[in-house]
Formats: structure tokens, sequence, C-alpha cells
């Protein structure tokens, strides 16, 4: 998946939480215009679309919550994972 330049709502609100980037599956990975050329964040975003491919949606937003919540961003395993390649 090809990262999409995040603008409006989406733009507002990663700047507004301190993010870069996010993958909304299915709908694309958006990544603010200023961090486009960056190589790590692209690869940890293609990170979370490839275990939204293997998950699917519902598993796969619920997981994600869940993990957040009981490890903190962080160490949920599936940033772990993403940020590990």
């Amino acid at each position: 998946m090809t990262p999409k330049p995040a603008r409006g709502l989406i733009g507002w609100l990663l700047r507004r939480t301190g993010f870069a980037g996010v993958c909304l599956a299915p709908w694309g990975i958006y990544i603010l215009p200023e961090h486009l050329t960056n190589p790590n964040l692209i690869k940890h975003e293609q990170a979370h679309w490839r275990q939204w491919q293997r998950m699917g949606t519902v598993k796969y937003y619920a997981t994600y919550l869940w993990q957040v919540a009981r490890y903190g961003y962080r160490n949920a395993p599936m940033e772990v994972e993403a940020r590990n390649g």
C-alpha cells in the first residue's frame, strides 16, 4: 500500500495527537506530507497494513485497541511487530 498525504481531518488529527502517520485499513495509509519521505515511518505503517490483511478488519482493530489498553502504546505487541519490520 502506497501512503497517501494526510490532509484535512486526518492531517489535523495526526498533528493534534503528535503522530506522523496512521494505517486506517481498509482505506489506506496516511502520512503527514512532510514525513512522506521517511522510510522508517512508511515501513512501520505498511507493517500495520499487513497485520490488517492477515487479521481482517474487526480482529485487527479489536486486537490493536485491547493491546494498547493492556500494554500501553509502546509495548503493544502489534506496535512492537510494526517497529521491528
